[in-house]
């Protein structure tokens, strides 16, 4: 609760002062990052919201458990409350606010507008690939839109596309410790690289026992 207070906070501060931030959520295996970040997505669902925010994940498999739990959810709530909707409609509206991350990518590719979400949650952010990682997969031959020239970490174009926004935008990265698995993960660090080397401005909220 207070890590999620503390969250919502920023964000407020970040919109009505108008600047942007990077939040890093750091914690053990099961310490309940995801479900922080998933308590702050579901907050502001509505895309008309100036708070509406986005749950992005690398992980396949979670992210299609986590929109069919809190569709059946959304359903079984509404119907209960006599506001009936479809189990089809329930899941269109969690499709919108918890996304694979390749889909938030692919729509900073093919679009250089800001990304109408002020607010990304990022899970796993010590995942993110390096730029040699993502610049193989950027012209990998299974991908609808190929890039031969990409030379953007993973980190920095994210952090780039929210940069966009003109006035504040906030990112949101779960970040848990050691468990960076395969080659081509940055880590906390390739993070905290990426705002030194090209976004000195955005305001920086972490652990003080990093």
């Amino acid at each position: 609760t207070l890590t999620s207070n503390t969250i919502d906070d920023i964000i407020r501060a970040s919109r009505d002062s108008k600047f942007k931030s990077v939040v890093f959520v750091t914690g053990v295996p099961g310490a309940g990052k995801t479900l922080v970040g998933l308590n702050t997505a579901t907050k502001h669902q509505n895309p008309d919201d100036d708070l509406y925010s986005v749950f992005l994940s690398g992980n396949g498999p979670l992210v299609a458990i986590l929109r069919e739990a809190l569709a059946m959810d959304h359903f079984e709530n509404e119907n209960a409350w006599e506001r009936p909707i479809s189990k089809g409609e329930a899941r269109r509206k969690v499709r919108s606010f918890i996304q694979p991350i390749h889909v938030f990518r692919d729509e900073g590719l093919t679009d250089d507008s800001p990304p109408r979400e002020h607010v990304v949650l990022f899970d796993e952010a010590q995942r993110a690939w390096d730029i040699q990682k993502l610049a193989n997969f950027m012209k990998g031959g299974r991908r609808k839109h190929k890039v031969f020239d990409f030379n953007k970490s993973e980190p920095q174009f994210l952090l780039d596309c929210m940069n966009r926004h003109s006035d504040w935008a906030v990112v949101v990265c779960l970040v848990g410790g050691g468990q960076e698995i395969n080659e081509g993960e940055t880590r906390i660090s390739g993070w905290i690289e990426t705002l030194n080397n090209f976004f000195p401005e955005w305001h920086v909220f972490i652990s003080s026992r990093l």
